[in-house]
């Protein structure tokens, strides 16, 4: 049996890091696992650049973090596997891609290893731990399998993992659910709510809670469009006075743009097609994804209706601010090409990082305005 005070993260990009981070932070000997050797050795002699926030500051300040190529080191150093590989968006019916971390699952059971708690991390389809996940570990000897993906937001990665509202925990057995509840608490600033469930409760849980999320934010724009086009209403006294309601709650309730990003698009579509799978018929994800669409429409229409002589956005990650180079979905962006596209002049204006993203995506459409780092966007 392994130091119970050693923890192995397998998969450590942007959220497998940060939570590599806080769990040293907290106390842990953290071994993390790449497969990238230029990248590992970057983080082992603490060269590596980031702009996610207090990535490089954590890891100056990391005295047992070690990261490797070997996942053979991983198994060895720890009783507690944690799984951040990718599961990138992909459509379709299964809507997340499981190679990369169906390859660490294969790998495992292929090293035959014993008395291992396996902990999904990264986002997986409903169904994919019972059907797929305990499959793949059959040859593995007295292992859990379980899932505990974090809520978090890209660009708020650490304040987001050391303060969550709630510790997800899809257990695979009581032991690996006070295992993980113990880490929780050593590793949280605050006192989440614990909430502990089947794997199979946990992998709907996660895709429920950025459904309602997305929902709310559609139902706030949808009100706010009614709004603008009633004479004398006015939309933030309407949707500050409904978010009042103790039923509903402000979080996410004022008027603005459509939600975007790697993470709440694609859930909600994922649980309405695994709605569709189970024969419930996802009414509700539908029309959240359908009105965000539809109002970006009308904010398109009412934009080219003003008739400038040249539109500026600033801020064009696919959230404001965005610290990162992520414009996924980004639906300031949506909006810039809707008008580049109508014969409009477009300045976008953001980070270094921001713009090439933005350049390597849209080219010519767009003329491109770098902000210093040392000057305000606004």
């Amino acid at each position: 049996m392994c130091d119970r005070n050693n923890v192995s993260v397998i998969g450590i990009g942007r959220l497998g890091l940060c939570t590599a981070l806080c769990l040293e932070r907290a106390g842990y000997n953290v071994k993390g696992v790449d497969v990238f050797p230029s990248y590992v050795e970057a983080l082992n002699n603490k060269t590596f650049k980031s702009t996610e926030p207090r990535v490089m500051e954590f890891l100056q300040a990391s005295k047992n973090f070690k990261a490797t190529t070997s996942l053979q080191e991983a198994v060895d150093h720890s009783d507690l596997l944690l799984l951040f590989v990718a599961t990138p968006s992909t459509g379709g019916e299964r809507h997340y891609d499981h190679s990369m971390l169906g390859k660490v699952l294969c790998d495992l059971n292929k090293m035959k290893v014993q008395n291992k708690h396996i902990v999904i991390g990264a986002t997986v389809i409903p169904g994919y731990i019972a059907e797929t996940g305990r499959f793949l570990i059959r040859d593995t000897v007295n292992c859990t399998l379980s899932y505990h993906p974090e809520f978090i937001a890209q660009g708020d990665i650490i304040r987001g993992t050391l303060r969550p509202d709630m510790a997800l925990i899809g257990e695979g057995s009581k032991e690996a659910g006070d295992y993980l509840e113990e880490v929780n608490k050593k590793m949280c600033e605050n006192e989440p709510v614990i909430a502990r469930m089947s794997p199979e409760s946990a992998e709907i849980t996660k895709l429920s809670v950025n459904c309602f999320v997305t929902m709310k934010i559609s139902y706030a724009n949808m009100i706010g469009d009614i709004a603008d086009r009633t004479p004398g209403a006015n939309k933030y006294d309407i949707l500050n006075a409904v978010g009042s309601d103790g039923r509903v709650g402000k979080k996410y309730l004022m008027p603005g743009y459509g939600f975007g990003g790697p993470c709440f698009p694609r859930d909600n579509r994922a649980l309405g097609g695994y709605a569709k799978m189970v024969g419930v018929e996802p009414i509700l994800p539908i029309a959240t994804d359908e009105y965000n669409k539809l109002h970006t429409q009308y904010q398109l229409r009412d934009l080219i209706n003003e008739n400038r002589d040249k539109y500026v956005f600033t801020g064009i990650g696919y959230k404001d601010p965005c610290p990162v180079p992520i414009i996924e979905e980004s639906q300031k962006l949506v909006l810039a090409y809707g008008l580049a596209k109508a014969g409009k002049k477009v300045v976008v204006r953001d980070r270094d990082y921001l713009i090439d993203a933005a350049m390597k995506e849209f080219g010519k459409w767009f003329e491109y305005d770098i902000v210093p780092e040392d000057q305000p966007l606004n």
